[in-house]
């Protein structure tokens, strides 16, 4: 078992340095690693590496599979709430895709989502602001993925020590981020995508090939607890179909990672093709993944402290034929493709955030003048390392807090929705109107940010699930309402003039 593993780990690294390696010959200068300009290397080409890159953006180890089989036996089949939601949320975005490529065409470059709302509100401090917050969930979501990562190699190989596969997938995903850049996430999240419809493939096949040599469908089914199979009512059900709906629905309009495609597409055509395919793309893995998560409980107890993602894997390995061997190879290259290629897209996201946003703007030099800087090319790619590194050493420091894996995913994800109703506000107000809300919407992003957090903080160490869940829900009403004070404090102002 420890062989097949460490050997589909060993190909998945090798396929992803192997495209960085390639790409990284290619990339002569910051606008080919980053997409900050148009016909360079950083772009999506067509609607299909479009939308394979934005399911492979919602698909990961730790947020999906490792939280839905973790989920499963205490929420079941209200798992396909999620599956409905994330579909929504893709839909969101393509209602305003037209909108959005409409405004950033006005550019002269590809602008950061923060340097969008910076220029749209007229306030450099709302774009630092915004970076930083974006930031901090993205360094926490891709030391998340790794730390997963990790725990989850540990649970199927456990003679080697949790700290050292952190090491090495980490290594592993800036080494071929860092050198091919944006490109190498775009070519690499295709590859994760079919990696992922092969797992969807095989899984079920052992599913179903289990049943048949256990006692038949019938006596296995039975093994699954009435409650994973229906929509009864159970405790902390409320709050985390709300946090979920708030995270899924409006996050997507506001995720530096979307904007990062959405900018990097050649044309409209691209993006509006792309979205359309995405949504029921995303819908179709995702449903996969709650299905698979459900019908786990066949082969494994529910009651096991263990995530039963991994108890059903040590049950495939532990079956001794060529078959149950080959899909658990196929499963953990499917499982770590998927790691590796959402660590590389949360990598890529801030790292190009702190160097445009912060770093370039504090420097004070034009984008002509970076464009084919080779320093910019070492200052860009060192920004992506040290980043690694520090939020490694965070969500490190979280799970010893007793973050469990939901925790984390409500915290993280949460806390960024304090930009949505800023962008939606930059899509549609002119640029006088939201000058006047510039202060409002610092406010907003910055409140909404810390709420979040210490919401989900405070649930965890106090053992109350609900405030955890409902982390995302009080980021976004907070930084809503303050929004909203700033529209009736400017209103007010104008009919008193």
């Amino acid at each position: 078992m420890s062989t097949v593993v460490i050997s589909a780990l060993l190909l998945a690294f090798a396929v992803y340095i192997t495209v960085g390696l390639v790409l990284g010959r290619r990339t002569k200068g910051i606008a080919d690693l980053l997409p900050l300009s148009f016909s360079r290397q950083a772009r999506v080409k067509n609607s299909s590496e479009f939308s394979a890159s934005t399911v492979a953006t919602t698909i990961s180890l730790a947020t999906v599979v490792m939280a839905f089989f973790e989920l499963a036996r205490h929420l079941g089949v209200w798992l396909f709430w999620t599956v409905v939601t994330t579909a929504a949320g893709l839909l969101v975005v393509r209602l305003f895709a037209k909108k959005i490529w409409q405004r950033i065409s006005l550019y002269n470059h590809r602008p950061t989502l923060h340097e969008f709302l910076g220029r749209e509100f007229s306030s450099e401090m709302l774009s630092y602001v915004g970076a930083v917050c974006t930031s901090l969930g993205f360094l926490g979501a891709f030391a998340l993925e790794l730390t997963v990562g990790s725990r989850f190699f540990a649970g199927l190989v456990p003679n080697v020590p949790p700290w050292v596969v952190v090491i090495v997938l980490s290594a592993a995903a800036f080494v071929y981020t860092a050198v091919g850049g944006f490109r190498a996430v775009i070519v690499t999240d295709r590859i994760q995508m079919v990696s992922i419809w092969l797992l969807l493939l095989s899984l079920p096949a052992f599913y179903i090939y289990y049943a048949a040599s256990h006692g038949g469908w019938a006596e296995n089914f039975a093994k699954i607890p009435p409650h994973v199979l229906n929509f009864s009512y159970r405790p902390e059900l409320i709050p985390f179909l709300l946090g979920i709906l708030v995270i899924n629905v409006p996050t997507f309009i506001s995720d530096m990672g979307i904007w990062q495609r959405i900018a990097a597409a050649q044309k409209n055509e691209t993006v509006i093709g792309g979205l359309w395919a995405s949504v029921f793309s995303a819908a179709a893995t995702w449903g996969m993944f709650a299905l698979l998560a459900c019908f786990a409980f066949m082969i494994v107890d529910p009651q096991s402290h263990v995530n039963p993602l991994l108890s059903v894997l040590n049950v495939i390995g532990n079956t001794n034929s060529l078959f149950s061997r080959s899909v658990l190879f196929i499963v953990v290259l499917g499982l770590y493709g998927a790691m590796l290629s959402t660590a590389s897209t949360q990598l890529i996201a801030v790292s190009h955030t702190l160097y445009e946003d912060v770093f370039s703007r504090l420097r004070k030099h034009s984008l002509k003048e970076r464009l084919d800087s080779k320093a910019e090319l070492t200052i860009s790619r060192a920004i992506l390392i040290i980043a690694a590194v520090i939020s490694t050493i965070l969500v490190q420091l979280l799970s010893v807090a007793g973050f469990s894996i939901a925790d984390l995913v409500f915290a993280i994800y949460g806390a960024q929705l304090g930009l949505c109703p800023l962008v939606i506000s930059a899509l549609f107000l002119n640029r006088q109107r939201l000058k006047n809300l510039s202060l409002w919407a610092t406010l907003a992003v910055s409140t909404g940010f810390v709420t979040g957090w210490s919401i989900a903080v405070y649930g965890r160490l106090s053992a109350n699930t609900n405030l955890v869940f409902l982390a995302p829900v009080s980021s976004l009403a907070v930084s809503t309402a303050i929004i909203s004070l700033g529209f009736l404090a400017a209103k007010r102002k104008v009919l008193q003039s």
